[in-house]
């Protein structure tokens, strides 16, 4: 039964085919992550836990969700006199997900930061570039990029999450992630993977279309490892203090990322 007034209404998955060829190359994003992207797999193991790393990680995903609240409403705006279904079903989610900030905010609280602490925080330079990828190709091309980032985080926090927080809660406690798996538990219960898909599918007329959202779905991919990347970085590493080396992993991350997956995907 549905827990928002955000959730899948298609009695069937749009594009079944595309969609098969799309998750074959979400499954490599996600091994070549923990392939190639230093401390990547230490995500997966409790010796390697690190309480700034998951601070941090946690107080980038409310950023997330805050930059992104003010991309939705121009989404639905884009949708508004060319498909007004569309219009109101991506309005109705945009305004569920940008609620769900506080729910990490509530997790953060109970390792010891206050919501002054949090919000003094800046963006990474990889978020950054992320949003700007956002307004860029909405001037450009329209809102099919950032349409794509929704799809794209909501079924790779599906797949890492749940095993990531395995993790965590062996070091913070269950009852210090429940924020984090209450947001799960509404995006599964919702069915918001495949309720984004088919959104998006209502624009995606033909093979030209689905190239330019795989395009899209390449880059997204390599902004998101670069968050990373820079995440680990300024924590694990204790790159934090410089701030010029931060600005360099970022987007030496991305472009190695994007080069290295059109070389060996076949997409």
């Amino acid at each position: 039964m549905p827990r928002s007034k955000s959730y899948n209404t298609y009695s069937n998955l749009q594009r079944p085919e595309f969609r098969k060829r799309v998750d074959e190359l979400l499954l490599k994003f996600e091994r070549d992550f923990y392939e190639r992207s230093a401390g990547a797999d230490g995500m997966l193991d409790k010796e390697k836990f690190d309480l700034e790393l998951y601070k941090r990680h946690n107080v980038e995903t409310m950023i997330r969700i805050g930059l992104k609240r003010a991309v939705d409403p121009l989404i639905a705006n884009y949708w508004a006199t060319r498909d007004p279904q569309l219009c109101k079903e991506w309005g109705l989610y945009g305004a569920e997900e940008g609620r769900h900030d506080r729910m990490f905010a509530g997790d953060l609280h109970k390792v010891g930061m206050t919501d002054e602490e949090i919000y003094a925080i800046r963006p990474t330079f990889a978020t950054e570039l992320l949003n700007g990828y956002f307004y860029y190709t909405m001037a450009t091309e329209g809102p099919l990029a950032a349409m794509i980032s929704g799809f794209y985080l909501e079924y790779i926090a599906g797949k890492t999450q749940p095993d990531w927080l395995d993790i965590m809660e062996q070091h913070v406690g269950a009852a210090n992630t429940k924020g984090a798996r209450a947001h799960l538990a509404l995006d599964d219960d919702d069915d918001h993977v495949d309720m984004v898909w088919n959104l998006i599918m209502r624009v995606i007329d033909d093979e030209a279309d689905e190239e330019r959202f795989v395009g899209h779905l390449i880059k997204i991919n390599s902004l998101f490892v670069s968050y990373f990347v820079e995440v680990y970085a300024a924590t694990v590493l204790g790159a934090g203090a410089d701030p010029s080396l931060l600005t360099q992993a970022a987007p030496a991350a991305a472009v190695q990322t994007n080069l290295q997956t059109r070389a060996t995907a076949s997409v």
